[in-house]
């Protein structure tokens, strides 16, 4: 997986396991002067910062509110033993300002890197007022050391087993202030996330896990650190259950957060079979969407369950198309496998390639540019994320460029549009002004066009098992969103290209619609974080 989606939410990643929190006093009455009976305890997802993942013109673009919701403090809800007298308050920072006067016993907060400047600042007000903060999740566990100063009570690792345990130290007043899971759990035990307190249409998607552990060990990368190389699966009935309730909540696509969907092939096969079987059941049945290496491209079986199963993007981390590069950062078992017949194939099944590339490895140069943007033109590819290699803290990476004196320690730019890597292939400045250039061409609209029109042609599979489904409202709705967002949002160009896209993919075929819907409620996102003033906080030599 492309390391820009690790290092922030979304998405998104993203890393997605099951970390968190929770201590505090007792106030035993209410601002009114009501003596409440229970205990409460009140959850804070914190404010994404902005960034190329929170997707946030295609999230306005449908109408809704923020990208997805939080799956950990979902899970967390749901992990509260039913015999303990506590109830719960929520509050998603991305839907709504956080009620720092909330008579609440306990603030329960989690996140990652990208949060660790709002999660100082949310737990900072409720510590002033007396109210213990919980941490946990990926931030608290990569940076133990800066949660204990931000927290009462932090929690390292996974929290199925330490959170439970926690609650019953807290309500007999004997919490104490580490909780850290040693080894890894079973995720059989993982219960379903409780999305009673969420809105589903305030939501781009849903996130699923089906699975924690990756078995590669590439440099760049600390998820190792957070789930470990043991592939572990939850049981295919926990997974439907949580689909279906996904469904249930609102849910209009799902997102399979692991970072690699596709391990185990008989795994994901039975997984895919079961999906097929609900999902055409459904008078309007769900999109799915996951993230993948190349190597799920080299199986035509799961490719057309993919397709049957209505998965409409796989975010694919090609990487790099140099095998240099690729074995130069420990990603050898890429090499097998042929990138550009990875992307064509998933596209004549009618899926999305989302492409995650890397640029700024000691074996890129300044002709790296050109070979990303030929190969995103020749393979018909619209969607691609260009990310600048990065060091996360204590990875292999790290460490090597650490010990070369290599990291810039002055470092406090935005991780998909700039480095803490001083490059040797080419300077700072070059680096930064190619991979700036090179976005902002594939995104112009000519150049998208003729992408996504490839893209469109080169669809050879549309599974038959839905041909009786209808939309919904609400998506008919967010037809009329879309159209909206182009015509008062963007530019004449951009906007003129929306209309242009709808035309010719009717004309092309009008089972090819939806497609080209789909593909331009993403496009104005890449579009307009291409102009974004983002770009300005470069670093300059």
């Amino acid at each position: 997986m492309t390391q820009g989606i690790r290092d922030t939410h979304n998405l998104m990643r993203c890393v997605f396991c099951l970390f968190c929190l929770s201590q505090s006093t007792m106030n035993k009455k209410n601002q009114s002067g009501k003596t409440r009976s229970k205990r409460r305890i009140y959850f804070i997802t914190p404010l994404n910062p902005d960034n190329f993942w929170t997707m946030q013109s295609s999230v306005k673009a449908v109408g809704a509110k923020t990208l997805m919701p939080n799956n950990t403090l979902a899970t967390l809800i749901a992990l509260i033993p039913k015999d303990l007298d506590i109830e719960c308050a929520y509050c998603d920072e991305n839907i709504a300002n956080i009620d720092f006067d909330m008579d609440c016993d306990l603030v329960a907060i989690t996140g990652f890197t990208v949060h660790a400047h709002r999660i100082r600042e949310i737990s900072g007000r409720f510590r002033e007022k007396k109210i213990p903060v919980a941490l946990g999740g990926p931030f608290a566990t990569l940076y133990p050391d800066e949660g204990k100063k931000v927290s009462d009570h932090l929690f390292i690792h996974e929290a199925e087993y330490t959170w439970p345990r926690f609650l019953r130290e807290w309500m007999d007043g004997k919490a104490r202030p580490l909780y850290e899971q040693k080894s890894f759990i079973d995720m059989a035990d993982s219960p379903p996330p409780d999305w009673s307190r969420i809105k589903g249409k305030d939501y781009l998607y849903f996130s699923v896990q089906t699975s924690r552990g990756c078995p590669n060990n590439c440099d760049f990368c600390d998820a190792i650190r957070l789930v470990g190389r043991r592939y572990r699966t939850k049981r295919i009935g926990q997974i439907m259950t949580e689909i279906k309730n996904a469904y249930s909540a609102g849910a209009e696509t799902i997102f399979f957060s692991e970072d690699n969907f596709f391990v185990k092939k008989e795994f994901t096969r039975e997984l895919l079979t079961e999906i097929i079987r609900w999902n055409s059941s459904l008078t309007i049945p769900v999109s799915f969407a996951a993230q993948a290496t190349i190597m799920i491209g080299s199986d035509e079986e799961i490719l057309k369950l993919l397709a049957d199963a209505r998965f409409s993007v796989v975010f694919l981390g090609v990487e790099s198309i140099r095998k240099e590069c690729l074995a130069e950062v420990n990603k050898g078992h890429l090499l097998k496998y042929d990138p550009f017949h990875a992307v064509t194939r998933l596209s004549r099944y009618g899926i999305l390639p989302f492409i995650g590339f890397i640029v700024g490895f000691d074996n890129d140069g300044p002709g790296t540019f050109a070979e990303v943007e030929e190969f995103l033109n020749r393979s018909g590819s619209p969607l691609a994320s260009i990310s600048i290699l990065n060091a996360p803290e204590n990875t292999t990476l790290y460490n090597r460029m650490k010990s070369r004196g290599r990291i810039d320690e002055n470092f406090k730019g935005l991780w998909h549009l700039s480095t803490n890597i001083i490059p040797v292939s080419m300077s700072i400045h070059e680096l930064l002004e190619n991979h700036r250039s090179l976005f902002r061409r594939l995104y112009q609209p000519e150049n998208f066009e003729k992408r996504a029109l490839d893209w469109l042609s080169n669809i050879e599979y549309v599974s038959p098992l839905y041909k009786h489904s209808r939309m919904s409202f609400s998506k008919f709705f967010k037809l009329f969103k879309i159209m909206n967002y182009y015509l008062f949002h963007e530019p004449k160009q951009v906007r003129r290209l929306f209309f242009r896209m709808l035309k010719n993919s009717w004309k092309m075929s009008p089972r090819l619609f939806k497609k080209a819907i789909m593909v331009m409620s993403q496009y104005c996102h890449y579009y307009d974080f291409s102009h974004n003033d983002a770009w300005q906080s470069y670093k300059k030599i």
